[in-house]
Formats: C-alpha cells, sequence, structure tokens
C-alpha cells in the first residue's frame, strides 16, 4: 500500500528519558530605521479556512534592507488581528537567516472575514488581504437511513466549498465517494463499508461523519446490517464488553486464514491489574492482584502532583514589576540574577523549606525575541562555550519555542517581558542519584509563576516563565559525569517538552479556571508529542541531526511499549509513568493526529475537560473504539493487507522499519503470542495485563478447516476485543 511515510535511516534510539542565541537584529526601543529598512509580504493573505480551525498555510514576510535587498536575520515581528475573529499563534516571532517571519492563523467560531498585520517597531506595518472564514460543515441527512454493506447512501453536507475535499467517515473508516455534486448543499454518494461477520445476523448503529479542511462534524446514526458472510481480508471487528454482541466467528477458509487477536483491558484511569483468559473458544477478563513490572519516573510526577495543589488552593499569579518603559532596556547579555533552584526531588511531598532550594547567581548568556538563557556561575569550567550557549539558544528562540506556540498556544507572561526563561544549572546534575539508570535533564516547575508573597511557601518562586537544565559535567562532580556533546543533545528535547507543561498550565488552571490538571498520561503524551514536532521543524530546515536527537527519544520510549504493552497502561492513573507507557502515550497520540489532523494537539491542550473525557470530546469518538483501533494500528502498520483502511496504519512512521530488534532492521518489536486455531481449543493462555493494556495474539488456521468461534466473558467493565483478518 502506497503512502505517505517518514523514515529516517540510522535513527539513533534513546532509552534515557529526556524531561526535556543573541539575535542578529538591531531593533532595540526604537526600532529599524525606516530609511534602511522595511516589511514585505511574502505569503499567506487571501486564503480561506473553516471557523475554528488552523490555516493550512501560514503568513510570511520579509524583512530586508530597502538598497540591496539583504535579509535582516532576528528582526523582532509583531503579529495582531485588526479586524474579525482569529487569532496568531505567535503574537511575536524573531526572522530567520533570510530574513522571513512566520505565523500560523486559528480562525475564530465566527465565518466572516479576519485580516491580520504585521509590524517591526519603526517600518511601516503590513496588512495582510483578508482571510475568508467560512462556517463549518455539517452533515444534514444520511439517505436511507439503513443500508446493507457496499450500498451507495447520500450525504447532504452543508457548508461544504467544492473546492475542499471531504472523506466520509462510518464509525471512522472512510467510505468510498463515487460521486459528488457541490452546491448550497452537496452531496456525496459514498459506498458503506461492511461490519464484520460475528455470531449472528443484525444490525449495528454506525456514526458517520465528514472530514474536512481539519474538523471532523458531528454524528448521524446509520443503521447497517451484518451480514452473515464471513470475515474478509482486512476488515476489524470490535467488541466491547457492554454491548449487545459479545461474539465472533472467525471463518478457517478452508485452513488459510489468519487473524490478530488483541485483548483489551479497558477500564481506563482506574488503578488496578487484570487478568485475560484465552482459549477454549472464549476470552474471559478478571480482576487480579498481580502486577507487571514497571519502571518508574517519580520526580516529574511529583512537580505535576505539586502543581495539582496549587490549582486546588487558587494561588495567585506573579505579577510583573514595576518599571519605567521609555527607560528599560532590557537585560543584556552578560547581566547577572540570582534564582532558587529546587535541590531536593523529594521536596514537593511536604511543604518548602530554604533547605531544598540552592540559591543561585546566574550570567545572561543569550537574548532572543522569546529566550532569555542564563547559565549558573557555579558550572563546571568546562562546559559549555558561549557559541555553544548561542546555537542553543537559537534553536530554542527560533525552532522549538515557535512549534509549541503553533501547536499548543502560548505560555503565560506574568513577568511581562514575552520571553521565556532558560537556566542551566548543575542543581540539576545533583537531582539525579549517581548510578541512576535515567537522567533528570530539566524541568519545568509550576510553582515559578506564582506570585513570590501570594503564600508561605511562595517565597521560593521566580515569579517568570522558567525551566531548568542540566550542565556539563565531565568530572561527576555533581552527579554522574555528563559529557558536553550528550547535554547538548539532551537540551532541546526538555526545552520543548517542558515549554508544552508550560502552556498546558496556563490553559487549564488560569484560563479555564480548573482545580484540576490535565491527567498525566495525555499531559505527559502530548509534551512528548511536541519533542517529535520540533523534530518536523527541524528536519523541515535540513537540521537532521537536530531532528533525530529530538525524534529519538520517543523511539526509544516506544520501543519499550512495544516490547511489552500488556505492561503499559494508556491511560495511567497511579502516578507512575514508565518509559513504556510514554511511549505508548506518544504513540497513541501520533496515530491521534493522522486521523484528526496535528492541530488537535492545540484544542486538547487548551480544552477544559482532561484526559480520556477530553479526547472524546475532541475527536468525537468514544474512547474504547479509539483504544482498540489504535492498538490494530499498532500492529498492522506498514503492513501490505488487501483492504485494510487507513484507520488501521500510522501513515507518518514506518513503524516497522524503524523500531526493530536490535535497531538492525530485524523483526519488529511487538510480537504477538502464536496459536493456531487447534492450540487455541485446546491451551488456555493467561496473562496479567495492567488497566487500559493490550494483549496481543496471531491466530493462525494452519489447514483447520474448523471455523472458530469467539466469546468473550469478563467480570470487569470495558473489556473487549479487537480481531483483525490479515489473511
Amino acid at each position: 500500500m502506497a503512502r505517505p511515510s517518514r523514515f529516517f535511516r540510522g535513527l539513533f534510539i534513546a532509552t534515557t528519558l529526556g524531561l526535556a542565541a543573541g539575535c542578529g537584529g538591531d531593533d532595540g526601543p526604537t526600532g529599524l530605521d525606516p530609511n534602511v529598512f522595511e516589511v514585505a509580504i511574502v505569503s499567506g493573505g487571501g486564503q480561506s479556512g473553516i471557523a475554528g480551525t488552523v490555516l493550512d498555510e501560514p503568513l510570511v514576510v520579509l524583512v530586508r534592507r530597502k538598497d540591496t535587498g539583504a535579509p535582516e536575520d532576528g528582526a523582532t515581528v509583531r503579529w495582531r488581528v485588526v479586524s474579525g475573529t482569529g487569532e496568531p499563534t505567535r503574537t511575536s516571532t524573531a526572522t530567520d537567516e533570510s530574513g522571513r517571519g512566520v505565523t500560523r492563523v486559528v480562525l475564530g467560531n465566527l465565518p466572516g472575514e479576519v485580516v491580520l498585520q504585521a509590524e517591526v517597531v519603526g517600518l511601516n506595518p503590513v496588512t495582510f488581504e483578508a482571510i475568508d472564514v467560512l462556517p463549518a460543515p455539517a452533515i444534514l441527512s444520511v439517505s436511507p437511513t439503513q443500508a446493507d454493506p457496499g450500498d451507495t447512501v447520500a450525504v447532504t453536507v452543508s457548508n461544504l466549498p467544492a473546492a475542499l475535499a471531504a472523506k466520509v467517515l462510518f464509525d471512522g473508516v472512510a467510505g468510498v465517494v463515487v460521486n459528488r455534486v457541490d452546491g448550497a448543499q452537496a452531496v456525496l454518494s459514498t459506498v458503506v463499508p461492511a461490519p464484520i461477520g460475528v455470531c449472528s445476523p443484525g444490525s449495528e448503529v454506525v456514526d458517520v461523519r465528514l472530514r474536512a479542511g481539519g474538523l471532523t462534524t458531528g454524528p448521524v446514526a446509520l443503521t447497517v446490517s451484518v451480514p452473515a458472510d464471513p470475515f474478509q481480508v482486512g476488515q476489524v471487528l470490535v467488541i466491547e464488553g457492554t454491548t449487545d454482541v459479545q461474539c465472533a466467528l472467525l471463518p478457517a477458509d478452508g485452513g488459510n486464514a489468519k487473524y490478530l487477536l488483541v485483548a483489551l483491558s479497558a477500564e481506563f484511569e482506574q488503578s488496578g491489574n487484570f487478568q485475560v483468559t484465552l482459549g477454549a473458544n472464549s476470552v474471559a477478563f478478571a480482576a487480579a492482584a498481580a502486577s507487571p513490572p514497571t519502571d518508574h519516573v517519580t520526580f516529574h510526577n511529583q512537580l505535576r502532583a505539586f502543581e495539582q495543589r496549587i490549582a486546588e488552593r487558587g494561588l495567585p499569579l506573579a505579577r510583573a514589576p514595576e518599571r519605567d518603559v521609555q527607560l528599560f532596556a532590557g537585560p543584556q547579555v552578560g547581566d547577572t540574577r540570582q534564582f532558587w533552584v529546587l535541590n531536593d526531588p523529594n521536596a514537593t511531598e511536604d511543604g518548602l523549606t530554604e533547605d531544598e532550594f540552592d540559591r543561585v547567581t546566574a550570567t545572561l548568556k543569550f537574548v532572543g525575541a522569546n529566550t532569555l538563557l542564563y547559565l549558573d556561575n557555579a558550572s563546571p569550567s568546562a562546559g559549555l562555550t558561549d557559541a555553544e550557549l548561542q546555537s542553543l539558544g537559537e534553536i530554542y528562540d527560533r525552532r522549538l519555542y515557535n512549534v509549541d506556540v503553533d501547536f499548543f498556544g502560548e505560555p503565560t507572561d506574568v513577568d511581562d517581558n514575552e520571553q521565556v526563561i532558560v537556566l542551566l544549572s548543575p542543581t540539576v546534575n545533583s537531582l539525579t542519584s549517581r548510578g541512576s539508570e535515567g537522567v533528570i535533564v530539566g524541568f519545568f516547575f509550576g510553582f515559578d509563576l506564582l506570585e513570590p508573597n501570594g503564600c508561605s511557601d511562595c517565597r521560593f518562586s521566580n515569579g517568570a516563565e522558567l525551566f531548568y537544565g542540566l550542565v556539563p559535567d565531565a568530572d561527576g562532580e555533581f552527579s554522574d559525569p555528563r559529557s558536553r556533546d550528550r547535554v547538548l543533545e539532551l537540551l532541546p528535547g526538555v526545552m520543548v517538552h517542558e515549554t508544552q507543561h508550560m502552556i498546558g498550565l496556563r490553559y487549564k488552571v488560569f484560563e479555564n479556571l480548573s482545580t484540576t490538571l490535565e491527567t498525566l498520561w495525555l499531559s505527559e503524551g502530548l509534551a512528548h508529542t511536541a519533542e517529535e514536532l520540533s523534530g518536523d521543524a527541524a528536519d523541515a530546515a535540513g537540521e537532521t541531526s537536530l531532528a533525530n536527537d529530538l525524534y529519538a527519544s520517543n523511539f526509544g520510549r516506544a520501543a519499550r511499549y512495544l516490547s511489552a504493552p500488556e505492561a503499559a497502561s494508556l491511560t495511567s492513573s497511579d502516578g507512575s509513568g514508565s518509559l513504556g507507557e510514554r511511549g505508548g502515550w506518544w504513540l497513541l497520540l501520533r496515530w491521534v493526529g493522522d486521523q484528526y489532523g496535528d492541530f488537535i494537539f492545540r484544542d486538547l491542550t487548551q480544552a477544559a475537560p482532561n484526559g480520556v473525557a477530553n479526547l472524546e470530546a475532541q475527536t468525537g469518538e468514544d474512547f474504547f473504539r479509539l483504544f482498540a483501533d489504535f492498538s490494530v494500528a499498532a500492529w498492522a502498520d506498514d503492513l501490505e493487507i488487501p483492504g485494510i483502511a487507513e484507520r488501521y496504519q500510522i501513515p507518518k512512521w514506518l513503524l516497522r522499519s524503524i523500531l526493530t530488534e536490535n535497531g538492525d532492521g530485524g523483526a519488529y518489536l511487538l510480537q504477538p503470542t502464536q496459536r493456531t486455531f487447534s492450540t487455541f481449543r485446546s491451551n488456555s493462555i493467561t496473562e496479567f495485563l495492567a488497566g487500559s493494556s493490550a494483549f496481543y495474539v496471531e491466530l493462525d488456521a494452519a489447514g483447520d478447516t474448523q471455523d472458530l468461534q469467539l466469546e468473550l466473558m469478563s467480570a470487569v467493565a470495558d473489556a473487549g476485543l479487537a480481531i483483525l483478518r490479515y489473511e
């Protein structure tokens, strides 16, 4: 099956968890000289897009010299809406080496026109041609309301522009559109895909949706008959324990059929472990006392728990210091500042004392449009050079920060400087005990957003958007030795990861006025997704080494997940967040992005609901179905299975080419238990599962001509099965 995919050969797979610039422009307080420089529009005006979505193409301007046309690197471009509803994803950005400044645009929820302007201080602003905000499409009807598989139904849609491509989805599976008539009400004649054969004929109600322009409509019900015909190759059956249909018939097809059976332990966001027994024509679930092994990650979980307590207490945000704007030139490279830095990984358990913080003095090494990068003066002398600090600052300022604000939103600005502080300190090194398997590369602490006078403990707040990173320590003065190359490899990932947490805290607590933070699995999954999206930006800029560094940790964690998915909860509620679980969280969200578009991550970050409820709200789909279909896709990705729907693939990556044994093109890491029809009938398999995890079995008729009937028996809520026929 030909499909657009990505595969970086020689990608380094890391298993260590990374919870992971001086500008060239001279646009100071008085701005650039209008006699020398100008701003010109490059592209982006005059587009159209659906209300509530992100425009496909960014807005781009060029800052250049008037006489030679030479681009101006590092000029600060500010973006604003001058009419209509919408917002730029970046309120300001620095121009790159080619003199270009870029933002994306989030369209408002009301149709009409929106006009945006770009401005560089001192120069005449430029105004983009109005963007047409289109009303959201909606399915008006599906006719007839009952159909057999293979029938063609007429899907009537309002507000569907003729030039806009659209898919009709039946429980997430795209039907074939055989004819389309555009007009005030478009009609898409679509072939109904078949529900898969079960124990007896009947009918199922499926949700019909339209996917167009980054938007998925609400559902319209269609009753589809369930054929008595057997499974066809490429078809998938999902059985949930709460439904009426509790069994499935797997035809042997003359002894040639092969199936993937996925047992789904689906008690979402609940603690517990479960036992599944497969064999003798049944799949039975029950609660279990046994627990699969985990590799816990505790420090960052404690930080999130502490932030949860902040949310519950409703503590006030920091206030920007008063200053004379006309006299304030902003921090300059070489300035020093003192910071409180947490020095005890267990300090967030019981309140805070001065012994649990280091009071450090740091020197400003880089000033960017979005970034202030400080280096602790106590750092080992053989650390990062000024050139390396400059490069690191520019990577964050020009690449990583912009990815975060485009795909997730902007952070708070409690200190009113429009910049995020990065502090590199050996105190971060000391948080990792000597001899530990993993390393704390860096962290964001939501406590720093609080008003220092707002509570007794708040005196340790730095009152700024700030995150912390480790430093090179070749001699192991503060913890195990950390080389310069390894630190530079890991820091970009932690920078983009922790910025996403910073943004998420803004929307969950301070925008939505919630006392509940995003659940661990979705919060960390989104932050790991930020690492991947930053890798995309680096790759697009031709920075392959940086891209692979940003990708590597996610693939390392995903390798752990695929090696033992039954031990990893996709909706962990016990606060562990093992490396394998984190790999599963990222893979699940990558699949969601492939299905609904990557800007769904922005919706997930900014929406009020949390966890499972959040993902259901943004996709419009039942989480069990998402969980089941993803679980099939994790195994079926990149296999040439006739008739399989795109929903059962992860199109962006060729996982079977990347996540292999020994990383050398060997067997794919997800290896199901092997059974024939005969051995499945005669010998049971018992496996312990984490909550909301998957256990995989391949079933081969292997010459047996007797069909296999499965019955689901469950003593726990929402357990179920996903079955794919692949031969």
